[in-house]
């Protein structure tokens, strides 16, 4: 099912979703729809019919299907100027780690802005940005996992 739709297209998110759940066939089981309804899914639309897979079912295959949430979820959180990192993809840091990284890309983030009135980057000062919230996000995610607390030694 591998059609030349142009990257990033809903048609090949929705492609890279279905391959996520190990293919096409487990998304019809899982859906309950035909397999030849899916692949149209993935052509980019002729006429006034819209393209890609129906929010429903998006929504459906992403709760059966973590691997395909992730893949909509990198793609929306694209969209949105974003990114979208899931929790196994890394381990929790120690509190000095975000510290650090954070104070590290807050300079980094304050200089770009500082730029921007010399003729800075625009470009720059949005990565730098999001580098900052990205190093904020990882924060606040590592503090709402349990913790292991250790008493008289033992964890």
């Amino acid at each position: 099912m591998s059609r030349n739709n142009p990257k990033d297209s809903i048609q090949d998110v929705v492609s890279r979703a279905y391959r996520a759940a190990d293919g096409i066939e487990n998304v019809s089981a899982d859906l309950g729809l035909a397999v030849s309804t899916l692949s149209e899914h993935t052509e980019v639309p002729k006429g006034k019919r819209a393209g890609g897979l129906g929010i429903n079912y998006v929504d459906t295959l992403a709760r059966i299907n973590p691997a395909s949430a992730a893949v909509f979820a990198r793609h929306f959180a694209l969209l949105a100027g974003g990114s979208f990192t899931t929790a196994q993809e890394s381990s929790p840091l120690e509190t000095v780690e975000h510290l650090t990284r954070i104070a590290k890309e807050s300079a980094e983030g304050v200089g770009a802005l500082a730029r921007l009135e010399h003729g800075g980057s625009r470009a720059d000062a949005h990565r730098e940005l999001v580098d900052i919230k990205e190093a904020v996000d990882a924060a606040i995610r590592d503090l709402a996992m349990p913790t292991v607390v250790k008493v008289g030694g033992a964890a």
